[in-house]
């Protein structure tokens, strides 16, 4: 009976709706256009609400697309510098896509894709390592005269983005590598568009609380703390640039960098030394923690450059000088040490218009001091190691990257010629040796390796010497290719370290393309 009673109703149901399909039938032809759209504007209105995106962009004064693609193989028989057998060779690529958004009058956007990867990482034609990531993402507020005449020649700079100052000794984005660098941060400019113009920044290098957002490294993002950041890092300053008043062709940089690395309470035992807290009435520690090394690094400098000058035609020169002061809390450790370091790199060149090829010819000499105790870890109230910061130290030192801007001394001779306007033809020698012997070898990317006497018990200071030649080609109007090759003769300080003394040869071929 139940069965009856559904079939009855089912029939009814299809009766009434097979009725009023008839009846519409006539008009279906007519209206499907127009139903049509009308439903494309629901789906797209309901798009546009909630968390959805909205399907039409806004107005906007203009959008540009680039880019950049760019390959090198590199080949060197030496890979650490240890003096063994060991060689290594590779390809490498990275791949950049622009988004360059001129929103209105007084906001720019930018956003900037980056995939890089080495040949044959993924080890299958299938693989997929998902390297793709945001290289830059910034917002520019501009012409905010508009708003206070107060404002006028200000603008704000908030995001993700590369920066570089100078020789990029101290800031730099270090594109040499296959990853390159990104500050986090804000920056006030003021420019008064005449060549003149101050920046006032602060960039968050690391975070200990991260929110916990997936995929980040931070001690909240993992529950076994394994690779957690343990510390926070700010580094802020202020850099400007001033053309120097009645010389023309002469620029002075005046700068303040900070760096603060707060000594942090680890809750993470791996790697971090547990040291006392608290102290009773005897003087007898009581308890303890693991902390990480805190820093208060302050450095102070100029860079005063001079170029295509009229009162001094053909010459050019570039002296650079920096301070570093302000304290270092080693793990471990809780006495303080005082930083007391400086650096410079001083040089200058002649450019020869009138001869064939135009040949330059340069001589600089970099400095960097060191630590009279080994590595600066131990024994003293002081630590006298300059620290390279954050730099592109790649050719600023040799372009096979054996040395960086700490404890070093190194005379360069260059000689630069250019045989067409496209070919640029490029010799330089280095002359490496330690400002302070028994302070350790400190590598391009700051990595420290310690000082070995040798058999009697002396230290050298001599690192070794270094050959580059490079040839750079504008092959296509957006096409570049770059060859090079280098030679490290090494010497007594490094030998000392290494019971094999081969020298180290560098090779690399290079293309790219941007649009």
């Amino acid at each position: 009976m139940t069965r009856i009673k559904s079939f009855i109703v089912f029939a009814s149901v299809f009766a009434v709706l097979s009725a009023f399909a008839l009846v519409g039938a006539k008009d279906v032809k007519a209206q499907e256009s127009s139903a049509m759209s009308d439903l494309v504007k629901r789906i797209e209105a309901l798009e546009s609400k909630g968390g959805g995106g909205n399907v039409s962009a806004p107005k906007i004064r203009g959008l540009k697309m680039g880019g950049m693609i760019k390959h090198r193989f590199e080949y060197r028989d030496d890979t650490d510098g240890d003096g063994d057998a060991e060689d290594s060779d590779f390809t490498l690529q990275r791949i950049w896509l622009d988004f360059d958004a001129d929103i209105s009058r007084h906001i720019r956007g930018f956003v900037r894709l980056q995939d890089s990867r080495t040949w044959g990482a993924e080890q299958s034609t299938v693989g997929n390592l998902s390297r793709v990531d945001l290289m830059e993402g910034w917002i520019d507020i501009r012409n905010l005269d508009d708003w206070s005449p107060w404002l006028k020649n200000l603008s704000l700079k908030i995001g993700r983005w590369q920066q570089f100052y100078g020789d990029h000794r101290l800031i730099g984005h270090l594109n040499w590598a296959n990853q390159g660098r990104g500050y986090d941060g804000i920056k006030l400019r003021w420019d008064d568009q005449k060549g003149n113009w101050l920046d006032a920044f602060a960039y968050q290098i690391s975070e200990d609380k991260t929110g916990g957002v997936s995929g980040e490294t931070g001690a909240l993002a993992i529950p076994a703390y394994s690779n957690a950041v343990t510390r926070d890092e700010l580094f802020w300053g202020i850099y400007s640039h001033f053309n120097v008043p009645g010389v023309k062709g002469m620029a002075a940089e005046p700068y303040l960098i900070v760096r603060n690395r707060s000594r942090d309470q680890n809750d993470v035992a791996p790697g971090f030394l547990t040291i006392p807290v608290g102290v009773d009435g005897a003087g007898n520690d009581l308890g303890g923690a693991t902390y990480a090394s805190g820093e208060q690094r302050y450095t102070a400098g100029a860079r005063i450059t001079g170029k295509d000058m009229s009162w001094l035609p053909g010459a050019d020169f570039t002296f650079e000088q920096a301070w570093q002061f302000g304290k270092i809390e080693p793990a471990g450790n809780r006495t303080s040490k005082d930083i007391q370091a400086f650096a410079g790199a001083w040089g200058g060149g002649y450019t020869f218009a009138n001869v064939p090829w135009s040949p330059r010819i340069g001589y600089d000499f970099v400095y960097a001091s060191g630590d009279s105790r080994a590595g600066n870890q131990t024994g003293g109230l002081r630590n006298n190691t300059f620290d390279q910061l954050y730099p592109t130290g790649h050719a600023r030192l040799g372009y096979i990257d054996m040395h960086g801007w700490q404890n070093i001394k190194d005379h360069q001779i260059h000689l630069t010629l250019k045989p067409t306007k496209k070919l640029v033809l490029k010799t330089d020698y280095h002359m490496f040796s330690a400002a302070e012997k028994r302070d350790g070898w400190y590598t391009v990317g700051g990595g420290f390796r310690a000082a070995v006497p040798d058999a009697s018990g002396s230290f050298d200071s001599d690192y070794g010497d270094e050959l580059d030649l490079t040839l750079m080609y504008q092959m296509f109007e957006h096409m570049g290719v770059t060859v090079g090759y280098s030679h490290y003769f090494i010497d007594d300080a490094i030998e000392n370290r290494y019971t094999n003394d081969k020298d180290v040869d560098w090779f690399y071929i290079q293309s790219v393309v941007k649009f």
